[in-house]
């Protein structure tokens, strides 16, 4: 049963504790402009009513429940925060000496996007999301790919190195959707996940949720509150280090084969397709 409930506490306590912060930050700031219950008219004398009769209790669950409303509008997903602006798009025949393989009139790899310009042609790499060491697990898983050995054997160098960026790139977004099958193929490696990935969100919205409660308390208290922005960098970085090692997790299911990834399935089809091509010509 405490399997269960865990997983719901953790959706749970994110947009509270963040909420709670943010309502906290709206009362230092605002609260000296709200009359006390003697001097109150209109709608605030009726709240004032209600709440003298449904009792603390009552105002307590209002306030909590008005807090994880305002936090779940409010939370920022760890994640958000190490990934890159969407890249564009580029044109392979302009930048590799040679053509590009095409399967039945299109592109093996469709979506050419770049992050990036290294050594004359895209980098499609981003380390941001994984540690250093996932990041060199993922790249040999990619580059034992067929459809990387195929270009090396049947063009060039260079096309090596580019389908291995863009299947880095691919695997990257689809971090998302493996995390779902990671979920259907290993509950123990996904509730790790789950773990990992729920600290990393509570961690950088409370430093989110700090740093608003600062500068109100730096603005109506004393000037020294800014001091606490300080907490803020300290618990995003705890953060952004828990949500890579939670990407960490499924890089590893990855590499290790509890599940697969659509972008090198399909790439691993294409060199069915273009070994059969090579061999009828």
């Amino acid at each position: 049963m405490l399997t269960q409930i865990l997983p719901g506490f953790r959706e749970l306590r994110t947009p509270m504790a963040t909420g709670v912060l943010w309502l906290l930050s709206l009362w230092v700031a605002l609260g000296d402009r709200i009359p006390s219950p003697a001097r109150a008219t209109g709608f605030t004398a009726r709240v004032y009513e209600l709440a003298g009769q449904i009792g603390k209790p009552g105002v307590g669950a209002a306030i909590l429940f008005t807090a994880y409303v305002l936090g779940s509008v409010v939370t920022i997903p760890a994640n958000q925060l190490l990934r890159e602006p969407t890249p564009g798009l580029w044109e392979p025949s302009i930048l590799l000496p040679e053509p590009w393989p095409v399967v039945q009139g299109r592109p093996v790899l469709v979506q050419h996007r770049s992050a990036a310009t290294a050594a004359g042609y895209p980098a499609f790499a981003n380390t941001r999301l994984l540690t250093r060491q996932a990041w060199a697990d993922l790249q040999a898983h990619v580059s034992a790919n067929p459809l990387v050995a195929w270009l090396e054997s049947h063009r060039t160098d260079r096309h090596r190195d580019v389908a291995e960026r863009i299947l880095l790139r691919y695997v990257l977004d689809e971090l998302d959707q493996l995390g779902t099958r990671l979920h259907a193929q290993s509950s123990t490696l996904y509730d790790d996940r789950d773990r990992l990935m729920a600290e990393a969100d509570l961690r950088v919205n409370i430093g989110a949720g700090i740093s608003i409660l600062a500068a109100s308390l730096s603005v109506r208290v004393s000037a020294f509150f800014v001091l606490a922005s300080g907490l803020t960098i300290l618990f995003v970085l705890m953060g952004v280090a828990r949500a890579r090692q939670a990407n960490d997790v499924i890089v590893q299911a990855l590499v290790i084969g509890e599940i697969s990834s659509t972008a090198l399935t399909e790439a691993e089809s294409a060199v069915e397709v273009l070994s059969g091509a090579t061999q009828n010509d």
